[in-house]
């Protein structure tokens, strides 16, 4: 039997599904939570398990774990991101839809007792168990392309032209996209309509990834409103970014760790580095990105960083060298801010770190949200971007020596790292489920 709610601090269930781009803001949030004496849980993949119960949040596994993805894939992780990123479709269809009864009966344990959840957008799951029990759900958005509105047009990923250009047009256009399209998106979220019928609900909205997120007691935006090209939809709240990656508390690179003593060996010894990273699940299929940015470093005379990941190290360590330091890992919270310019895939979490660091960027966007996010950050000024496939060591070399001599650049992220660093995503967080938990008390 649980322990009766008024006897106890309140209790919340953070779910989310991805990559560590969707893990991180979620431990920022649950570590805010539990300062403010709410008894916050996290529940995700069980290989994050470690780093939730580092930073100080209980845990609950849920699944699919990437074990039983790669299962799936005969056990190679490289190939199920080569085709995320070939198919739009591929992670819903191959990836979370298979395992929707089974995450679903793993939450509805993990809710017992709660009095709030908050959702990520690929945890269709965790919405429905809630809305079973009758417990509120905030949907937690954490880029501007899962809140797409005829005056926000997202740039899609395969066709970053047409949406360039028909963000040019009248909202009228853009409007009658977003509704062309959402008969595709009933007809693709097939297992998560059966899902709700089989939890004995009625029928919830056709669009379960856009219009499915304000079904809730309400959206919490967890980028900042810099990223915006419009006001937010009714409904939702823009809190700003709300950043964690372990560099208080997981111990990746405490003072006398060996890799930590090198790294800051290689920032001592010379200029700024460029810093080549692909976040936590391009990087796991880099092609040859990191070969050609160090020829690219070297042919503007500059040293370079590279984060290859942990299981991508090993086969990389042949670039190593005098002006070269290769890294499986380390929190981009403190290698950022001393980058000459940072190159990346274009994740939202990557994005986040790299404009609070108030520096430069070359983004290469790959597949989903990082199109959309690379624009955003171009039109802000602050960044460049070509795509994945024209990313070469001549392209990126001529890309990265007009960024870095454009003064303007230098300027706008200075300024955009200032008014950042006034942003607290995690406090306004904290404010909207203080409100939830009063409406439901009510």
């Amino acid at each position: 039997m649980s322990e009766p709610s008024a006897l106890r601090n309140p209790r919340v269930l953070l779910a989310t599904f991805g990559s560590l781009g969707d893990l991180h803001p979620f431990i920022a949030l649950a570590q805010r939570l539990r300062a403010a004496g709410l008894d916050a849980r996290l529940a995700s993949a069980l290989e994050y398990r470690e780093r939730a119960e580092a930073a100080g949040v209980p845990f609950v596994a849920i699944r699919p774990s990437f074990a039983d993805l790669e299962g799936r894939s005969g056990g190679d992780r490289r190939l199920l991101v080569r085709r995320a990123v070939q198919s739009p479709t591929f992670l819903f269809r191959d990836i979370v839809f298979p395992h929707l009864d089974d995450a679903y009966a793993d939450l509805e344990l993990a809710m017992e007792g709660c009095d709030v959840v908050l959702t990520s957008t690929l945890a269709f799951a965790a919405r429905i168990a809630a809305e079973a029990r009758c417990i509120p759900w905030l949907a937690v958005a954490l880029q501007p392309a899962m809140l797409p509105t005829a005056r926000d047009f997202p740039t899609i990923a395969g066709a970053e032209r047409a949406s360039r250009w028909l963000r040019r047009l009248a909202p009228l256009a853009t409007g009658a996209v977003l509704r062309l399209g959402r008969p595709a998106l009933a007809r693709l979220f097939a297992p998560v309509h059966a899902l709700r019928r089989s939890a004995g609900l009625p029928a919830g909205p056709r669009d379960p990834l856009f219009e499915g997120q304000f079904a809730g007691a309400g959206v919490l935006a967890l980028y900042s409103p810099v990223l915006a090209r419009a006001p937010a939809p009714p409904g939702v709240t823009v809190a700003g970014f709300a950043l964690y990656d372990g560099a208080a508390r997981l111990g990746v690179a405490p003072a006398d760790d060996e890799s930590h003593a090198e790294l800051e060996d290689f920032f001592a010894r010379g200029t700024a580095p460029l810093v080549f990273t692909l976040g936590s699940t391009v990087v796991e299929d880099p092609g040859r990105f990191f070969e050609d940015g160090v020829t690219a470093a070297r042919a503007l005379g500059r040293r370079a960083l590279l984060l290859t990941g942990e299981r991508t190290a090993p086969a990389l360590l042949n670039l190593a060298a005098a002006d070269v330091h290769v890294a499986g890992y380390a929190p981009h919270s403190r290698v950022f801010p001393r980058a000459a310019a940072v190159v990346h895939q274009g994740g939202i979490g990557t994005l986040a770190q790299a404009l609070r660091a108030g520096r430069p960027q070359l983004i290469v966007p790959f597949f989903a949200d990082q199109a959309d996010n690379a624009d955003r950050a171009a039109d802000l000024g602050v960044a460049a971007h070509l795509p994945a496939r024209r990313f070469g060591a001549r392209h990126a070399a001529r890309a990265l020596a007009a960024l870095l001599g454009d003064q303007r650049v230098g300027a706008q992220t200075a300024a955009l790292a200032a008014r950042l660093a006034g942003e607290d995503g995690a406090a306004v967080a904290l404010d909207l489920v203080r409100r939830a938990l009063q409406s439901a008390r009510q």
